[in-house]
């Protein structure tokens, strides 16, 4: 028990140190992307327009078409995405809660769409490999 407990705390604490505020979450049907939401402000690409169904700038809801046709709507909301509405039988997207970590994607399996967080690429600066 007492291990359990402190792998948790363990587990959690690597997801905090992963998480980013100025990252992108990637929006996948079949491995195909098609959409990317800035987690910085929500602006968006789109990437395959045939699979959005709607998208709220207000609200700041992203409804884009999985395997079901209903699909799986995406709110943005202070740099963090979440899925709040999907069709699947026991809705594990929808309790999956927000995430801006790249270690926790929210995967729609049902709806195969899966939401990727990526941390922002620092460009062209050295590091102690490639100096």
């Amino acid at each position: 028990l007492i291990a359990a407990i402190a792998s948790w705390f363990v587990f959690r604490q690597i997801n905090n140190e992963s998480s980013v505020e100025d990252g992108i979450a990637i929006v996948y049907y079949n491995n195909d992307k098609i959409l990317e939401i800035e987690l910085v402000d929500g602006s968006y690409t789109i990437f395959d327009d045939t699979r959005i169904i709607a998208i709220d700038t207000e609200a700041m809801t992203y409804h884009v078409e999985g395997s079901n046709p209903y699909g799986v709507v995406i709110k943005y909301d202070n740099n963090k995405v979440k899925v709040i509405d999907e069709i699947s039988p026991k809705h594990i997207c929808q309790t999956q809660g927000w995430t801006n970590s790249t270690l926790s994607p929210l995967t729609c399996l049902p709806n195969n769409i899966i939401v990727v967080i990526e941390a922002p690429t620092i460009g062209d600066v050295p590091d102690d490999i490639t100096s």
